[in-house]
């Protein structure tokens, strides 16, 4: 088997790999996405749920503040009941009002945090609603991947069993050479010539659409060394029907 002919079974065969593993890889790239979702929704509550545990704090705090503030306005009011001068019932007055400006603050911070409160609340609602759908879609992808992986084992070992064979038949240089450019192009590293006009003897590489100079396709139709298009660096190759219509005897 000529060396073409050894490139082009292994680069077939890597095409076929590629098809059943892409299978695989959308199912993959969906389940990714589910999974990022839902990463950045539980950062979200997370985040929500620290609000809401500060919020908590916060309105105990303030509660706890304005209790202590009833208890000594209370006390000053018993005060100011057995004040005996009018001195000493003004300072007692002025304190009262004093604790009574203090609550009203406090008690309209309390009052914001607790409206805060609630609105982080309906959004962790909300938030956990939509975590249930997104760990249903997650879970879904996940199985989908899966099943179609086992759909493909077998033809992909068998595949890959292929290939290794195909691979042992190159030289070490050609084969380290055509799988950098297959990391690099994928399906497009090899292309057929083609032909554009059979009387003129013009042909093309199937890639790029590049005329070849006859010596490349000459060189093709032998059999020989391995040819890459001069344009885009193709390895080109020739279907047996063109071969045959391009040798002069055959024509």
């Amino acid at each position: 088997m000529a060396l073409t002919a050894k490139l082009l079974r292994l680069y077939q065969v890597d095409k076929q790999v590629r098809g059943l593993q892409s299978r695989v890889k959308t199912a993959e790239r969906f389940l990714t996405l589910r999974e990022r979702e839902l990463t950045e929704l539980d950062a979200k509550r997370e985040s929500l749920q620290t609000q809401a545990r500060q919020l908590q704090a916060t309105t105990h705090n303030d509660e706890s503040e304005i209790k202590g503030i009833d208890e000594r306005i209370e006390k000053l009011r018993e005060q100011l009941n057995s004040a005996t001068t009018n001195k000493q019932y003004s300072a007692l007055l002025t304190e009262v009002n004093t604790f009574k400006a203090d609550k009203s603050t406090i008690e309209e911070r309390a009052l914001e945090s607790m409206t805060r409160l609630e609105e982080v609340k309906a959004q962790l609602e909300e938030i956990e609603s939509r975590r249930v759908d997104l760990v249903k879609l997650r879970d879904h992808a996940a199985a989908e991947r899966d099943e179609k992986a086992a759909e493909i084992k077998t033809r992909l070992d068998e595949l890959k069993k292929e290939r290794e064979s195909a691979a042992a038949e190159l030289p070490a240089d050609v084969l380290a050479d055509f799988e950098s450019e297959v990391e690099f192009r994928e399906d497009d590293v090899m292309a057929p010539i083609e032909e554009m006009n059979r009387r003129a003897m013009e042909y093309c590489c199937g890639a790029c659409q590049v005329l070849l100079p006859m010596e490349l396709v000459s060189s093709s139709i032998s059999g020989g060394a391995i040819n890459k298009c001069s344009n885009c660096g193709a390895y080109l190759y020739i279907e047996e029907e063109t071969r045959e219509a391009a040798i002069p005897n055959k024509r």
